[in-house]
């Protein structure tokens, strides 16, 4: 160093340490007053050989290219000329370092690795000297990248980390069985490459550490006593502490534990940088004396920006890391970096062995095994089998009423007895103890609903098996039917209100109405006295909220259109009010734009397109904003789908059909990726199969029968796979059900009239029963009608009499929703179309003035619905009871408008009674 920078240098480096500042300028001060002794070597020394180069050939192996260099090695790729052609790694010790002492000891380490035999290790081939004198070792080539590395660049989830890594456990156990330590594992000693496609770990560089004496890489570092076996962020407490005696396999424990805590933080304990810096004793004392955080408290100290880079690299929302973490992975975590070594897992083996215990949703060793716990691991890995447990919780909730009354019934009883004082008193204790035993059973019972209600709803949900849950919310809506709101305390009305929520959307699932919207209106009983107490909170006035829009859902379910209106109204408002008390949250800002969502919905029910469209539109440029900050937030994916969705009915509406096809092939696009992220989830197997539903209606309408019923078919295999897990799933079955009335509609069409025959039948008798359960339902009533139509036209030209009962039915049907004011458009459209199917039955019949009476009857129904539309369910049947009364130049601009927009009826007969214009020049009858 010149002189003039010495000062700062020792400034820095010493800092306060006066006496290691005296030391070293006394050093200094030495070395100048010495002069030039020394300078040359007293003796001759012999010229080093030079370094190996590209090209040469050692022994075996020809080098081709430099692809590593560490302290003591070179590492080469190189060819293996013979016996067999082949890559390997060779590594060449460097310059200066092939003593005895080290040739000796490698000697001894090539007999322990060559005992080694695990598909996870890479092997030791070969060993020798090089012409120049100096040992080189010969292992097998591993193409890959650290495994913290190719575990981000590949974006694998907790899971698929999870399995990588107890293969690591499980070839370093393969070595302590050898009775080989690793002692430096650690992320660029682990290298990952696919093969066959999957992810396959090398476990490297075993006992070469030991074999060398030396320091292999640029973290590993060495004292003036004693050495570092290893690197320090890796390192255990008692390799910390220099005594090579001291270290087992538990050593190679804590390292492991280091790196699961670095794959699944994406940052190792301590900080690698901070630990070099504060020099070797503050490494010591760091790794001996200082607990790191757990996992899940690392990350929820992250900047929000920090967290969610981490967690989009492991395909998890980033307010769902942290709980992923906690639990089960925390504790697997720090009971590898236990201090003591007795506290740690005993071998490779038992970590492994408790990662797969997680894996398998198995209770963990490393956790206290608590009766919760291990009930809440036997529910995960039983989905299937918990019918058993749903049945003890709702003898639990029954129990719970019995105590609740009893405990009631015993209050007034001990309180009758207060005439005297020595009474009054016992009456008290056991008022006091007979309402804290009530007290307690319905804090049990209710915690219990909670869990079943919630997380364990949710994985039924996934799997499609809400059914075993039907027995619990029974129970439960009887034993909250039996408490007055005004009675209870703020604690039980959140626990009750969360609870009836979610029976209420159970029952919602399996399109068992009334009972969702008894449930729902008892959950907005709780929320409203909550919201009462305090105005403020908006924990409070999101449950209500979610009240008000599941009882506007149901209204919607049930054709009551009115009341759907008002409580989703209220629940815009309450969305608002949300929004000023809680600020720009993710959750405001979710509950606004869901409030503005059903805004759309309405319009578009209202047949207001432009203004649904418009609201759609700036919905989906909300949600997007929003997924941008939370691109890993599968609700917000899940909306973006749903909004194509109704973009695309806006746009089939408005006669735009290749706007509405790129709508609904967005929708499957977006579903077909949220499978591809969570196959086992039944709702997006759903979602899909309405997606090609609506495709296939479109080729449908649009004279493209073959590849409709391709769309319907491969729907119809979606469908049948989630009825058949949970048949009891009223809402999947009567989509199925349409679905088969459309694909009969089709083969109608195409004069398979034999096949449409088999399939009605059955279609039609489980209509009939939906009906008969749900008869509130106007979507169950209108597929009935819809079956009874297709019946009709079945038997028209066979059976007349048949034919005239069948449309008959299907038109008391229709009138039951028009008189009750639960007629969509959809039903709108079908009963319209029954009553030109039975003008048809009674002109075939030759009662011409009934015919008349009912086209009649099918313009009355359609009013003034078509003469501005472009919805073909309105301008079909208008403009055939047009042209079957002689209207036809009244008929002619409909005809003119479906044409121009590529329409073609599906029945034979309705295409023939519109097929009296040909397509304006230039329109493309069949957009594709």
């Amino acid at each position: 160093m010149p002189t003039h920078a010495r000062e700062a240098f020792l400034l820095e480096t010493c800092g306060n340490d006066d006496a290691l500042r005296a030391r070293v300028e006394a050093l200094i001060a030495g070395y100048e007053a010495a002069d030039s002794f020394l300078e040359d070597s007293p003796i001759e020394r012999p010229l080093l050989p030079p370094e190996e180069k590209i090209g040469d050939v050692i022994g075996r192996y020809a080098l081709q290219r430099r692809i590593g260099d560490g302290g003591c090695g070179v590492v080469y790729l190189a060819e293996q000329k013979e016996p067999v052609r082949r890559h390997v790694a060779l590594k060449v010790i460097k310059l200066g370092m092939d003593t005895n002492a080290v040739i000796a000891r490698f000697t001894a380490e090539r007999q322990a690795l060559a005992m080694m035999d695990h598909p996870d290790i890479a092997r030791v081939f070969d060993a020798g000297t090089t012409e120049a004198g100096r040992p080189f070792f010969v292992m097998e080539y591993v193409d890959g990248v650290r495994i913290t590395e190719f575990c981000d660049e590949h974006n694998l989830s907790l899971h698929e980390r999870l399995e990588l890594f107890a293969r690591v456990c499980l070839a370093i156990q393969h070595a302590h069985q050898k009775g080989i330590i690793h002692r430096d594992v650690k992320p660029s000693n682990i290298l990952v490459a696919r093969s066959d496609g999957v992810p396959t770990p090398k476990v490297i560089d075993f006992g070469i550490a030991k074999a060398t004496q030396g320091r292999l890489t640029e973290e590993t570092l060495l004292t003036g006593v004693g050495q570092f076996m290893g690197t320090p962020a890796y390192m255990s407490p008692e390799q910390a502490e220099l005594r090579d005696f001291d270290i087992d396999t538990r050593s190679d424990v804590y390292s492991l534990g280091v790196l699961l805590y670095e794959m699944l933080t994406g940052q190792p304990p301590f900080d690698p940088q901070e630990l070099v810096r504060g020099g070797i004793d503050e490494v010591r004392r760091v790794i001996r004396e200082v607990d790191p955080p757990r996992p899940s408290a690392r990350i929820a100290a992250l900047s929000a920006d920090a967290c969610k880079a981490i967690a989009q690299t492991r395909r998890v929302p980033p307010p769902h890391l942290r709980n992923a973490l906690r639990g089960d992975l925390d504790a697997i975590v720090m009971r590898c970096l236990e201090k003591p070594r007795t506290r740690r897992y005993g071998t490779a083996q038992e970590l492994a062995d408790d990662v797969r215990r997680h894996l398998r949703h198995e209770p963990v060793e490393a956790r206290p095994q608590s009766t919760a716990y291990r009930i809440q691991k036997f529910v995960a890995r039983n989905q299937l089998a918990c019918l058993s447990v749903a049945a003890i919780t709702a003898t639990l909730v029954g129990g719970t009423i019995v105590s609740v009354r009893q405990a009631v019934r015993a209050t007034a009883a001990e309180q009758t007895a207060t005439a005297e004082r020595d009474a009054a008193t016992a009456a008290g204790r056991a008022e006091a103890l007979a309402r804290a035993d009530a007290q307690r059973r319905q804090e049990q019972a209710e915690d219990l609903l909670t869990f079943m209600l919630g997380d364990f709803r949710t994985e039924l949900q996934k799997i499609g098996r809400l059914n075993l849950l039907d027995a619990v919310g029974e129970k439960a809506m009887d034993y909250f039917a039996g408490l007055n709101a005004r009675d209870l305390t703020d604690t039980a009305l959140v626990r009750q209100s969360k609870a009836l929520t979610q029976i209420g959307e159970t029952r919602i699932d399996q399109a068992r109405y009334p009972e969702a919207a008894a449930a729902f209106t008892t959950a907005y009983d709780r929320a409203a006295a909550l919201c009462e107490r305090h105005p403020s909170n908006a924990d409070m006035l999101f449950e209500r909220a979610q009240a008000e829009f599941w009882i506007g859902f149901v209204a919607r379910r049930r054709g009551e259109f009115a009341e759907e209106r008002e409580w989703l109204m209220r629940y815009r408002d309450s969305a608002i009010a949300l929004n000023e008390i809680e600020g720009k949250t993710l959750r405001s800002q979710n509950e606004l734009t869901y409030g503005y969502h059903n805004l759309a919905v309405l319009d578009f029910e209202a047949g207001d397109l432009k203004a649904a469209r418009a609201g759609f539109l700036s919905e989906r440029h909300a949600i997007a904003e929003l997924l941008a900050a939370n691109p890993g937030d599968l609700e917000l994916q899940t909306r973006m789908t749903d909004i194509a969705s109704w973009l695309g009915s806006v746009a089939e509406r408005d006669g735009a059909y290749l706007e509405a096809v790129e709508r609904y092939t967005e929708m499957s696009s977006g579903i077909e990726t949220l499978m591809a992220r969570e196959p086992d989830v039944v709702l997006w197997q759903e979602r899909l199969a309405a997606s090609v539903t609506f495709t296939g209606n479109l080729q449908a309408m649009t004279a493209q029968p073959d590849r409709a019923m391709a769309s319907y078919d491969r729907a119809m295999q979606l469908l049948d796979a989630l009825v058949a897990r949970d048949p009891h799933n009223q809402r999947w079955l009567v989509v199925s059900l349409n679905l088969q009335l459309q694909r009969i509609t089709l083969l109608l069409a195409a004069g398979e009239t034999d096949t449409a025959h088999e399939l009605l039948p059955p279609v039609r008798e489980q209509l009939e029963a939906l009906v008969a359960a749900e008869p509130g339902s106007h979507e169950f009533t209108r597929r009935l009608a819809t079956a009874w139509r297709l019946e009709a036209r079945l038997q028209m030209a066979t059976q007349p009499p048949d034919a005239r009962a069948a449309i008959d039915r299907a038109i008391a049907l229709g009138n039951g929703l028009i008189q009750q004011d639960r007629a969509n458009s959809w039903a709108v459209g079908e009963f319209a179309q029954a009553q030109l199917l039975a003008g048809r039955i009674a002109h075939a019949s030759g009662d011409d003035a009934k015919a008349r009476q009912h086209w009649q009857e099918a313009i009355g129904i359609l009013g003034s619905r078509w003469e501005n539309s472009h919805d073909w369910r309105f301008l079909d049947p208008a403009a055939q009871a047009l042209v079957l009364t002689g209207e036809t130049a009244r008929a002619r601009p409909l005809l003119e408008r479906l044409a121009r927009f590529g329409y073609h009826a599906t029945d034979p007969l309705a295409a023939s009674t519109l097929d009296i214009v040909s397509p304006p020049q230039g329109t493309n009858p069949n957009p594709r």
